[in-house]
């Protein structure tokens, strides 16, 4: 409720037309300078990277006065083996490469954005991207539980929470309403411990 409550005073601070922008036209305002905060994750380095022509840098969240703070730590681009493979062995040796250090470093600083979910030190070259990885140090990690978890029943929670956080920027449903038809759509469906 508190996060809803948060997003509902968003709307006065968004540009003209916002609700016409798609998430191209955002990128595009901030590289353009017409924007002096860009809410996303690190994923977008690259873009800012090639199209920004100023300086740019990262925070994280700012919970409340005596909170923890919490970064998602979320899962893209995993791979897993196969338990019908023929070819076993070699699947284990290359994801036992891919849980190394050497892996780690290489596929942090090749993508910079992404980072392998390895407890390995790697040594970014990308000051963005080290700003981000540095909040591992100061949040704890989450995942995206609407997104892993709680988008496999119906209501879809993760699409029920985009469309929510829409309405609540825009003004046109209440923080209250918000959260009360997310919960309602997921205690139709999800039950803890099922």
């Amino acid at each position: 409720m508190d996060t809803l409550a948060e997003l509902a005073r968003w709307g006065e601070y968004l540009g003209k037309g916002f609700k016409a922008q798609k998430y191209p036209d955002s990128q595009n305002l901030f590289t353009l300078g017409r924007g002096a905060i860009y809410a996303a994750g690190s994923w977008d380095i690259a873009t800012f990277n090639s199209q920004a022509d100023f300086k740019f840098g990262a925070f994280g969240p700012l919970p409340a006065k005596g909170e923890d703070c919490y970064i998602s730590d979320h899962t893209d681009i995993a791979l897993g083996i196969n338990p019908k493979t023929n070819n076993m062995d070699a699947a284990k040796t290359f994801l036992s490469w891919m849980a190394s250090a050497e892996f780690a470093d290489i596929y942090a600083n090749s993508l910079p954005g992404f980072f392998s979910l390895s407890n390995h030190e790697v040594k970014l070259s990308d000051p963005v991207a080290q700003e981000f990885v540095s909040l591992r140090g100061k949040c704890k990690s989450t995942i995206r539980n609407s997104y892993q978890i709680l988008s496999r029943g119906t209501p879809n929670l993760e699409t029920e929470l985009w469309n929510a956080s829409v309405q609540v920027i825009n003004g046109t449903m209440t923080p209250q309403d918000a959260a009360k038809k997310l919960q309602d759509g997921l205690d139709s469906w999800y039950k803890p411990g099922m």
